[in-house]
C-alpha cells in the first residue's frame, strides 16, 4: 500500500504502477505523460487539475477520490469503477466510457462530447448542469441521478433509463411543472 505521497510529474512521467493501492495519496495539478494505471485502487486521493497526457486507467477503482477540473481527453478509462468521487468541472471528448461505471458520484457540470456510454452505468450520482453532446447512451442507466439542468444534444438513446425523480428534476430544470388533468 502506498499511503499519504505527494507525487511530482517526474514521479509520474512514464511509469507503469501495476496492482497498486494507493490510499490518501496527491497527484493534484501534476502532469502526467504516457502514465499507465492498471488493477490500481485509490482511495481518497486528489487528481485534481491533473494534465493527463496518453494516461491509461485500466481496471482501476476510485474510491471517494477527487479529479475534478481535468480534461480527460487524451486518456483511456477502461473497466473503471468510481464510487462516491468527485469529477466536477469535466471535460470527456471521444471516451469510450461504457465498460465504466460511476456510482454516488458528483459529475456535475461535466462535457461529455461524442462519448460512447451504451449498456454504462451512471447511477445514484449528480449530473447537474453537465452537458452531453453528440453522444451514444442506449441502454445507459441514469437511475437515481440528479438530472437537473442536464442537456443531452443530438444524443442516440435507445432504452435509457431514468427514474421518476430524474424524469421529474430533468422536466423542472426546462421549465415543465407537474400538472393534473383534473386542474383548470
Amino acid at each position: 500500500m502506498i499511503k499519504d505521497v505527494i507525487y511530482t510529474s517526474d514521479q509520474l512521467k512514464g511509469k507503469s504502477f501495476v496492482g497498486e493501492k494507493f490510499l490518501n495519496s496527491k497527484f493534484s495539478s501534476q502532469n502526467f505523460r504516457f502514465t499507465i494505471f492498471e488493477k490500481c485502487q485509490f482511495e481518497y486521493c486528489d487528481f485534481s487539475n491533473a494534465l493527463l497526457s496518453s494516461t491509461s486507467f485500466e481496471k482501476c477503482r476510485f474510491l471517494e477520490c477527487k479529479l475534478s477540473w481535468i480534461n480527460f481527453k487524451d486518456t483511456s478509462l477502461i473497466k473503471c469503477q468510481f464510487i462516491k468521487s468527485i469529477l466536477e468541472g469535466c471535460t470527456f471528448e471521444k471516451q469510450k466510457l461504457f465498460t465504466s461505471t460511476f456510482n454516488s458520484s458528483d459529475l456535475s457540470s461535466n462535457y461529455f462530447i461524442s462519448c460512447d456510454l451504451s449498456g454504462g452505468k451512471i447511477t445514484d450520482s449528480n449530473l447537474s448542469k453537465t452537458v452531453f453532446d453528440h453522444c451514444k447512451l442506449k441502454k445507459t442507466d441514469f437511475l437515481g441521478s440528479n438530472l437537473a439542468g442536464v442537456l443531452f444534444q443530438d444524443c442516440k438513446t435507445e432504452k435509457t433509463k431514468i427514474d421518476i425523480n430524474g424524469l421529474i428534476s430533468f422536466g423542472q430544470s426546462k421549465g415543465f411543472v407537474l400538472g393534473d388533468i383534473n386542474e383548470e
